[in-house]
């Protein structure tokens, strides 16, 4: 699997959004909230995901981005290991709830956490 983060993995659909918040399961491992919901759609690949930090945490716009950019990254080099063990197409909406810009390790072994978490709810619903 190629290492990239395309347009069609990022979560767009207001529609998709509004049920994701509404309906959807929730795992959490600090510092991140993780949103999940089971679609029908038909997308290209199991995930569609959404990252969000907020701007109340971080009121600069920089220091979000920062923080939005580094968890792309790491999902995205990530993702080849989760995707295999995933059984169906999902939303995620990927929150970060702390107050201080993380070193990039440690947000990566945490992001690793949070998505084994939902892995695993994942496999014991189906």
């Amino acid at each position: 699997m190629r290492q990239t983060f395309q347009k069609a993995e990022i979560l767009k659909s207001k529609r998709l959004f509004e049920a994701l918040i509404s309906e959807g399961e929730s795992a959490k491992k600090f510092p991140f909230v993780l949103l999940w919901k089971e679609v029908e759609t038909e997308q290209e690949f199991p995930l569609k995901i959404a990252f969000s930090v907020g701007k109340k945490r971080f009121p600069k716009a920089v220091d979000r981005n920062r923080i939005k950019r580094k968890l792309r990254e790491i999902y995205r080099l990530k993702k080849a290991d989760w995707y295999p063990k995933l059984n169906a197409k999902y939303v995620v909406l990927l929150i970060y709830v702390s107050k201080d810009d993380l070193p990039y390790q440690k947000l990566e072994s945490k992001l690793k956490d949070v998505f084994e978490k939902f892995i695993s709810s994942v496999s014991e619903g189906a």
